[in-house]
């Protein structure tokens, strides 16, 4: 079979399995090498280390012995440090050799015996210091006189041992770097072989893509460029291939894209006609904030003619509001939203929500605009400020007045009272006192809602604030006959105590109300979701309220019907959450097992 009548994978197959096996066993070979290498450059290092440290044994024992006998005949407690050095580092230098060699029986078994020759020298010698320490200077001078020829044998044999235990390891080191030589002379050769059949390789590789590959990947570059600048391809190539099959590949592409490009062109003109219906202005603004495109609703919103905006400045139809309109940089705005002033055609002012969306492709920076009106928004804005003022002045102040009235109405200001208007009276001025209570509540979330509710932010003892919070309710749980269990804790947190012990009071009271008489009510502080934080937990344990209502409990007047509670909880819940979360925490609610109680939480972080 002919070469040429191969297919590119055969051939390339061929060639690569073939490099592919030389260079494995030219990696394997030069592994090995390297492994063996290594492996004998430690066992000369670890040679050298035992060999130092054999010398510190010695070093040690001689130190020892001699600045023991030097203090037997002088008594200088200066000469015993060495001497108790010696008694540390001996044993430990012994039991790092013994883990060095204990791969190797024969000096293992050396190490063994002059470990016993050292412990039977260093008992001497602490022998002698003890008859130093306890006996007369003439009697211990006699006893070192008398022990001076055992040691000093005992020494003689230890240090033979251990001259013996070094010249094995200098052995090793010498030996080392011949072994090491042979290894660094076997790789060399080994480069040398790999490197002749590396350049035998690509001789074959160049000739294979000259003769059978070059030739024929011009034709398919050619026809690559004639299909990018949409000209007619060149005759397909003959055979079966690769090369034949890419460029048969090329001539069923340039068919296809032809199709295609109608499409694409129907495509652009149907997303144009989206865009331009779309119900929200889009413009397309350059780096020097330049409008380059901009839709019709953007258009009629600011009153221009058809593409009246494109290459006028950002700046000359759109400015921060304020009583000095001030320029702004729209890169700032890039994947966030800000309320600007679109001045109009006419010189007109419209109220717009402007939001950026970084488009740029590789070096051309462009960003896409989008522009919202929100003048409706506002107005209704205007209206719930306008509503909320009106509660705030108009409907809390004459309230006030009739709570005042309703109080002084049973004390007989006004005169005699029968008993039935009077309890009447009572009931008007708790019923006055709710609306009272709801109408600042009201007030309070719409300040936290729209972020005007200033919170002076301390170091709080959490307990301190339940204690607080408790005592706001044990009327109204004396009333429902509702337990309250508080054992204390040790936590503080970051936070305006005021609206923390609101919150708190806000959910005890609203959990009080939903319990049965005789419910027992649990407050526990623990860990919460994270080491950051600590969570507050209010169970009710008789209490059991629908699953369907317990993701909607902080919702406002969330009207509950169970056996203990028919009615709304009014904004208590509400304004808890809300409170928690401008503290950075989160609320929640959950049932037990099994119908165990349930419980409310705030989470806050410590």
């Amino acid at each position: 079979m002919k070469l040429s009548s191969l297919k590119l994978s055969v051939k390339a197959l061929s060639l690569v399995s073939i490099l592919l096996l030389v260079e494995m066993l030219f990696v394997g070979s030069y592994f090995s090498l390297l492994t063996k290498a290594e492996e004998e450059a430690a066992k000369q290092e670890k040679a050298k280390m035992i060999i130092a440290r054999t010398n510190n044994i010695i070093n040690s024992l001689f130190e020892g012995g001699f600045n023991i006998q030097l203090n037997v005949f002088h008594k200088e407690q200066a000469d015993l440090s060495k001497y108790t050095k010696a008694r540390t580092d001996v044993p430990n230098d012994i039991s790092w050799l013994r883990e060095q060699v204990r791969s190797d029986p024969k000096q293992l078994r050396l190490l063994e015996r002059i470990d016993e020759r050292t412990t039977k020298t260093l008992a001497m010698l602490e022998k002698m210091k003890t008859v130093s320490d306890t006996e007369a200077q003439m009697v211990a001078v006699n006893y070192a006189l008398k022990l001076r020829t055992k040691v000093q044998k005992q020494m003689e044999g230890l240090v033979e041992d251990l001259i013996d235990f070094m010249n094995i390891e200098k052995k090793i080191e010498s030996e080392t770097p011949t072994i090491m030589k042979h290894h660094r002379d076997y790789l060399r050769w080994l480069l040398l072989g790999a490197l002749f059949v590396n350049i035998l390789a690509a001789i074959m590789l160049a000739l294979l893509f000259v003769r059978s590959i070059t030739s024929r990947l011009a034709v398919v570059v050619e026809n690559s460029d004639r299909l990018r600048t949409r000209a007619s391809l060149r005759s397909p190539l003959s055979g079966n291939d690769e090369i034949a099959q890419l460029d048969r590949a090329f001539h069923e592409m340039s068919n296809s894209l032809r199709g295609e490009e109608e499409l694409i062109k129907a495509s652009q003109l149907q997303l144009h006609a989206m865009i331009d219906q779309m119900p929200i202005g889009l413009m397309i603004i350059a780096d020097n904030e330049t409008i380059e495109y901009s839709n019709p609703t953007l258009e009629r919103l600011l009153h221009s003619q058809d593409e009246e905006l494109v290459g006028t400045l950002l700046s000359d139809h759109f400015f921060r509001p304020g009583p000095n309109p001030a320029r702004f940089d729209q890169t700032s705005t890039v994947n966030g939203v800000i309320d600007l002033i679109g001045r109009k055609s006419d010189g007109s002012e419209v109220n717009v929500e402007f939001s950026v969306v970084d488009v740029s492709l590789a070096s051309l920076a462009r960003r896409l605009a989008i522009v919202i009106d929100v003048t409706e928004r506002h107005e209704v804005e205007k209206l719930r400020q306008v509503f909320v003022s009106m509660v705030s002045h108009d409907l809390r102040t004459p309230l006030t007045s009739v709570s005042g009235f309703l109080q002084l109405l049973p004390m007989g200001v006004y005169g005699q009272i029968a008993a039935p208007a009077i309890n009447e009276a009572n009931v008007a001025e708790g019923q006055v006192e709710q609306l009272i209570l709801l109408i600042n509540d009201l007030l309070d979330l719409e300040k936290l809602e729209a972020g005007k509710l200033e919170l002076s932010r301390t170091k709080v003892s959490l307990e301190d604030v339940i204690d607080a919070g408790l005592d706001t309710v044990f009327g109204l749980a004396e009333l429902r006959g509702v337990e309250l269990i508080f054992e204390g804790c040790e936590v503080d947190v970051i936070g305006d105590s005021e609206r923390l012990k609101q919150a708190i009071s806000k959910m005890l009271a609203s959990v009080i109300r939903l319990s049965s008489s005789g419910d027992t009510l649990d407050v526990i502080v623990e860990p919460g979701q994270n080491s950051k934080a600590v969570q507050i937990a209010f169970k009710a344990r008789r209490l059991s309220l629908p699953a369907d209502k317990l993701s909607t409990i902080f919702e406002p007047f969330q009207r509950l019907e169970i056996p203990s509670w028919n009615g709304t909880l009014g904004l208590g819940l509400t304004l808890a959450r809300a409170i928690a979360v401008q503290h950075g925490g989160v609320c929640g609610a959950e049932c037990g097992a099994s119908g165990g109680g349930t419980t409310l939480w705030l989470q806050l972080p410590s």
